[in-house]
């Protein structure tokens, strides 16, 4: 997982180092991900109206063979073979699409960190910069490396910067004194060290003047709660509207559904997809309503592009249908 997190993040950057906008290069990407994978999904697609068609087959061995479970695995083996078909034929796509979902969390995470110790370093030592300069905007959102939410603060803050690692601040600070941004790099040891800077420097710099304006609350909206339970700020400078979040909750309902309507399943195979996609729903509410709207970009673009190739492949396979209806009827 570790070589494909690091392959995905180099072509994203050499597909920026082209494009040079990280929102268009995150969405062309995807889209390239997704034509590259569509052969797959194409294949899936046939697996799964094959698998579809031979289900009355499948029931009528199940009622035939219900209290000999050795001889309906037997028989049901044979139908498949006899078929060309495969009960796990759909389900590589969806493999290599949830670990290309997960790999792409975990790189553009590294990479939003990279970004975020990149804007606070230099923002540190250049505080007359204007921070909108530093940041990779988006339409509605200000910075893409923070969450698409009006809770989050456009201008990383102390608690997203205390949860990168010690080595990507080496990292950075490195290439940022080598470029000539700041005066020298850090070096810490181990976290413990980068701790130590989080409060002797970037604690008493958010606190400043010159960071303040960027992470201060609306006044009287600064501690909100839901029950007491969770607690949240709305910020004068904050990063978005929630409209990726909610996109990806709405495409993902809506792809999944319009998957359920080209399968064929009995109730318990319905009642388990169901569940999956309130599953997914969560999923997809709390990592693009929590992390950087970089990935929230991804998985709603990647949600758009799989509704439309599902629309696609049904137009597709209703016109092969219609040609071989029509052969049938001149005898061919």
């Amino acid at each position: 997982m570790n070589f494909l997190n690091s392959l995905l993040l180099t072509l994203i950057k050499a597909l920026h180092a082209v494009i040079n906008n990280y929102a268009l290069t995150i969405i062309v990407f995807t889209i390239l991900i997704k034509l590259v994978v569509m052969p797959l999904n194409l294949k899936s697609r046939r697996s799964t109206m094959r698998m579809a068609s031979v289900q009355p087959k499948m029931q009528a061995l199940q009622e035939k063979y219900k209290d000999d479970q050795e001889k309906l695995n037997q028989k049901l083996q044979e139908l498949y073979r006899k078929e060309g078909v495969s009960p796990m034929g759909g389900c590589l796509p969806m493999i290599i699409s949830m670990v290309i979902l997960f790999a792409m969390f975990y790189a553009l995470r590294t990479f939003a960190n990279e970004q975020l110790v990149a804007q606070f370093l230099t923002f540190y030592h250049n505080p007359d910069i204007d921070p909108r300069t530093l940041t990779d905007s988006f339409f509605w959102i200000r910075n893409l490396w923070m969450p698409d939410s009006p809770f989050a603060t456009y201008m990383p803050d102390v608690n997203s910067l205390q949860l990168v690692d010690f080595q990507v601040w080496n990292d950075i600070s490195a290439k940022l004194a080598a470029a000539g941004m700041i005066p020298e790099a850090l070096a810490f040891a181990d976290r413990n060290a980068m701790m130590a800077y989080i409060t002797d420097v970037v604690k008493p710099f958010v606190a400043s003047a010159a960071y303040a304006p960027y992470v201060t609350p609306v006044t009287g909206l600064g501690d909100l709660s839901i029950l007491g339970l969770i607690r949240f700020s709305i910020y004068k400078e904050g990063n978005g509207w929630f409209v990726l979040p909610v996109l990806s909750v709405v495409t993902q309902i809506l792809m999944q559904k319009l998957t359920m309507q080209n399968q064929q399943m009995d109730p318990s195979q319905a009642g388990t997809q169901k569940t999956m996609i309130w599953v997914m729903t969560f999923m997809s509410l709390y990592f693009c309503a929590s992390y950087n709207a970089a990935f929230a970009l991804y998985w709603v673009v990647s949600n758009i592009y799989a509704i439309a190739e599902q629309i696609g492949f049904n137009k597709y396979f209703e016109q092969q249908d219609r040609k071989a209806a029509k052969a049938e009827e001149v005898g061919i």
